[in-house]
């Protein structure tokens, strides 16, 4: 057996499982924006967590901003010095209720393997975080692969 494989096997065997019962698997998610939410409403997401942000933005600019000072700011120092100019286009700014999901970017057997990935990919994404999960009981083909491979695939009582 390779040196890869017996290494693997002892960090997926010591990791901590975040409570999640064995077999298990390590997702990478990225926090994503699904949009603006009307009034009242907020974000559901499938991992129970998603968020809704109150953010501001200006119609002639793409982006938004979480802070409004911080968006007045610009446009006075930016684009409208004139300060009659300046109030009007202020007066254009609109508040979003802005929603977002964790979505799923890759699996790992290891915890260390997904904060490996962040580590060395993040310059690539926003906002990343680990997520445990557990295959399934009827999810043969990954528990008898595990299995297989001498993997951990349950905690002994």
């Amino acid at each position: 057996m390779s040196n890869f494989i017996r290494e693997l096997k002892n960090e997926y065997r010591n990791q901590d499982n975040r409570a999640t019962a064995y077999p298990i698997y390590v997702t990478v998610q990225e926090l994503v924006c699904v949009g603006v939410m009307a009034d009242g409403y907020s974000v559901c997401c499938p991992y129970g967590d998603g968020e809704t942000r109150i953010e501001y933005r200006h119609p002639e600019f793409e982006e938004t901003y979480e802070n409004k000072r911080e968006l007045i700011e610009f446009i006075e120092n930016n684009y409208y010095p004139d300060e009659n100019k300046s109030s009007c286009e202020i007066e254009k700014i609109e508040e979003l209720n802005i929603g977002y999901i964790w979505h799923p970017v890759e699996f790992f057997l290891t915890i260390k393997g997904a904060e490996e990935y962040i580590e060395a990919n993040s310059h690539n994404h926003g906002k990343l975080r680990t997520y445990v999960h557990h295959f399934e009981r009827r999810n043969f083909e990954m528990r008898n692969l595990l299995e297989a491979l001498e993997f951990k695939i349950n905690d002994p009582h």
